[in-house]
């Protein structure tokens, strides 16, 4: 039998805590108290999502009149509708993956975490949700709700390819850029497809960089900035008379996908993410390519793409080379914890310092603000012998190593989608590309 009185004693503890002045704590116990009233309101979260879905199941709201859970909630609770509802959808999906609800119940995971497995619950194959609900929870229990987001957009990117071209089509039909006059200046609003939106965060990453170490404008600054000189020299030089310009957006694609092998990543378009057949048709119909051979991933403590050597003797890097740094990189900078996009080549082993030789092993991409760190001696970057790079930092006085979580768990969510997806389905996969360029 069910004993009511024991939210009582949550009762009491909570007026305990209340009459006591929060002003009268040292820094010390502020700190503790707000880690251990979140992990207490995260749990009590889960409870009331567990509680409002018997409530649902049961029709429970209708002993007091009410004609559904989300009325009586409104009732009794002050929630409006979407909470009710995202509640109730909660104590389902704790319900379906049940580490999940005890991750939440423990104060482990927050409401937020259990509701992106709610929508991905939606969006992908139960199945294929229960296989990564470990490597997931894992990501939940270690960040915040925004990053198990998007590895769970991942997990359904790479189960659910033919979702990336439906979204690219529905893109197209939202065009829209508006430019008015408003009061001493110009407002601009719009919406841009994933192809002229990715071709404009390109250019304008780059535009917008700082000039040097004494640019003081803010970012907004530095893009209003770069579309004025944009604008200047359309207007100075005139408009190329040759529509097919070439994009200067890289997009990377696994041999695995082209040859058309179950659970194989489909291809990422750099600055946006996955895309499906028919925009990769589109993007490399007209597009120069750049083979690069890769085994797997480098085993040390910041994997990333295995790319095989492409050096020279000059200190300056071939644009093959930069090619494939930004390729084994995803994009992004180097460092752990770093999203950076901008990236400048750094030698691992300096070429001046240290005679480093411009090999791909000894080339590593880094954002302009932690070059400058590698450069002032607050941040160090070593060659792990493993075809990876290893970042350290000086902290009280110790050399610190920086664990790349991000890069490790997305590896791991990477095979096992692969290793999932072959053994479900080893007949079929990804649509079959035999070339990189169109007809």
């Amino acid at each position: 039998m069910f004993d009511i009185e024991a939210i009582a004693d949550l009762e009491g503890a909570l007026e305990a805590l209340a009459d006591q002045s929060a002003s009268r704590a040292s820094d010390e116990q502020t700190c503790e108290v707000l880690r251990r009233l979140t992990a207490v309101a995260d749990r009590v979260a889960g409870l009331q999502a567990v509680w409002l879905e018997q409530m649902e199941e049961r029709r429970s709201h209708e002993v007091e009149g009410a004609t559904s859970t989300a009325a009586w909630a409104r009732r009794e609770l002050r929630w409006d509708v979407k909470q009710s509802r995202a509640a109730i959808a909660a104590g389902r999906t704790m319900r379906v993956l049940a580490a999940v609800g005890d991750a939440h119940r423990a104060g482990e995971i927050r409401r937020a975490h259990v509701d992106a497995f709610t929508v991905a619950l939606k969006k992908a194959d139960r199945v294929v949700v229960e296989a990564a609900e470990d490597v997931m929870l894992e990501v939940a229990r270690l960040c915040e709700p925004a990053e198990l987001r998007a590895q769970l957009d991942h997990l359904v990117e790479v189960s659910h390819p033919e979702d990336l071209d439906r979204a690219y089509a529905a893109g197209m039909d939202k065009h829209d850029l508006q430019i008015a006059r408003c009061g001493e200046g110009f407002h601009v609003t719009g919406f841009l497809d994933v192809v002229n939106g990715t071709r404009l965060v390109t250019w304008l990453t780059a535009a917008a960089a700082p000039r040097d170490a004494d640019d003081t404008r803010s970012p907004a600054q530095r893009r209003v900035d770069a579309i004025g000189d944009l604008a200047a020299a359309a207007l100075d030089h005139g408009m190329p008379s040759d529509r097919g310009v070439r994009p200067h957006v890289s997009v990377m694609v696994e041999a695995a996908w082209l040859a058309g092998e179950p659970g194989a990543q489909p291809p990422v378009l750099a600055g946006w993410g996955s895309v499906g057949p028919q925009l990769f048709d589109y993007l490399t119909c007209h597009a120069d390519r750049t083979d690069l051979l890769v085994d797997g991933h480098t085993a040390g403590p910041t994997p990333q793409a295995d790319v095989l050597n492409v050096g020279r003797t000059h200190r300056l890097a071939t644009t093959a080379q930069r090619r494939a740094v930004h390729a084994r990189q995803g994009g992004v900078c180097a460092n752990p914890g770093c999203s950076g996009t901008h990236l400048e080549l750094h030698h691992a082993l300096w070429w001046d310092r240290d005679q480093g030789p411009t090999d791909l092993d000894n080339l590593v991409g880094l954002c302009p603000r932690c070059h400058q760190l590698v450069h002032t001696g607050r941040l160090s970057v070593d060659a792990d012998g493993r075809r990876g790079f290893v970042f350290t930092r000086r902290t009280a006085g110790r050399i610190v190593q920086i664990e790349d979580h991000h890069r490790v768990r997305r590896q791991r969510l990477t095979t096992l989608l692969r290793t999932l997806r072959s053994a479900r389905d080893p007949a079929t996969g990804p649509p079959r590309r035999l070339a990189l360029t169109g007809t």
